[in-house]
């Protein structure tokens, strides 16, 4: 083999190798790009969850709120302890009330947002209502460890679009006590769209006192229930979740018995009691979903509870013949596992009657179809 051959021949190998080593790195690279891709996918995998109250970058309202209120024979209602009537709408609550009322209800695009309280009476010696004293809650994330913390701030009613209340005043012209109920339409639905944020839903009722029906106007309205005021929570469709509510009480709140439909019993939950932040710069500073430290949260025993299906009145409290004020309250609560990020943006209606029939009364039988009364 002479001499231009042998340089041939070795030209020819270099290619080789260098298109060996091109392929070789073509494929480390693609490699390195599948390898790339199955992180983020993981990354993004990692990331789809659900979470409890809304996160920041999720519509944080439940629009077109409607609030309907009703009486039955013998019951007179009204938001001014002057105008007597069977049936309040949302005009009679924001624009009929006396002018010491600090009544609040989400219209007009209003934002209702998650809130949380727990049975305890908030006094305000400003006004002449005594209520409960609500939390509004925001998701914030720690950008380095990726914990949720939740921060809490301290509501006024009167001053937000967060949730409902009202003064309501409940006559009654009987010669003697009578067990009020509430009627069978009694509940929390859902619109359109029906994103099931009704599952998540409550109604609260604080008493503030009684007079005769021959008091004033002025006496009527200025009856104040104290901090130990007696204090009733109603959560209807306590049966019921969705596939993310149950997602998110495993995740958030460690709750793994509990199905989509046929629960026996509403699940535990824990109300905010009081304001807390989380700052980065303190240790120890952050509140988990799932905390339960008594200066922050208190679980919270419902004392009305109904199905979905519901459709029978179901007891209330004893009420004197005369004027009983009660201080109404509808919130989402967001505490409940069901109050996460899919169920937003929906659209609820409230629905709370009264009536003096009893579901024996009204259906011959022995008692209600899902309608439970574990207080008052």
């Amino acid at each position: 083999m002479n001499e231009n051959e042998v340089k041939k021949n070795e030209e020819e190998k270099k290619k080789k190798r260098g298109i060996l080593f091109l392929l070789g790195s073509r494929v480390r690279k693609g490699r390195l790009l599948f390898l790339l891709v199955a992180f983020m996918l993981t990354l993004v995998g990692l990331s789809v969850s659900t979470y409890a109250w809304f996160t920041s970058n999720f519509t944080v309202s439940v629009q077109e709120i409607e609030v309907n209120v009703s009486s039955g024979s013998g019951i007179q209602i009204s938001t001014n302890a002057k105008d007597w009537k069977s049936i309040i709408t949302v005009q009679d609550i924001t624009e009929n009330a006396y002018s010491a009322a600090t009544n609040q209800v989400p219209t007009d695009g209003d934002e209702m947002n998650p809130v949380s309280t727990v049975k305890a009476v908030d006094v305000d010696a400003t006004t002449a209502s005594a209520g409960l004293h609500m939390y509004k809650g925001t998701i914030v994330n720690d950008e380095n460890t990726g914990v949720m913390y939740l921060n809490s701030v301290s509501e006024t009613d009167g001053s937000n679009s967060d949730y409902v209340a009202f003064d309501l005043f409940i006559k009654m012209d009987f010669s003697e006590a009578r067990r009020v109920y509430f009627t069978g339409t009694t509940g929390v639905v859902g619109g359109d769209p029906n994103t099931r944020i009704q599952y998540a839903s409550r109604m609260g009722f604080v008493v503030q006192g009684h007079d005769e029906s021959s008091a004033t106007e002025t006496a009527l309205r200025n009856l104040k229930g104290d901090t130990n005021a007696p204090v009733y929570i109603y959560e209807p469709n306590y049966d019921v979740h969705t596939a993310n509510g149950l997602a998110n009480g495993r995740n958030n709140y460690n709750i793994t018995d509990r199905t989509q439909e046929g629960n026996a019993t509403p699940a535990q939950y824990y109300g905010v009691k009081n304001t807390f932040a989380y700052d980065p710069e303190v240790e120890g500073s952050g509140t988990v979903l799932n905390d339960q430290t008594p200066s922050k949260f208190e679980v919270v025993t419902p004392d009305y509870k109904t199905t979905l299906a519901n459709t029978q009145p179901f007891d209330f409290i004893d009420l004197q013949p005369g004027v009983t004020k009660l201080r109404v309250y509808m919130w989402v609560e967001g505490q409940d596992i069901d109050c996460e990020n899919t169920a937003s943006g929906g659209e609820i209606t409230f629905n709370l009657g009264f009536t003096v029939e009893g579901p024996e009364t009204q259906s011959g039988g022995s008692g209600s179809t899902g309608g439970e009364n574990t207080g008052g």
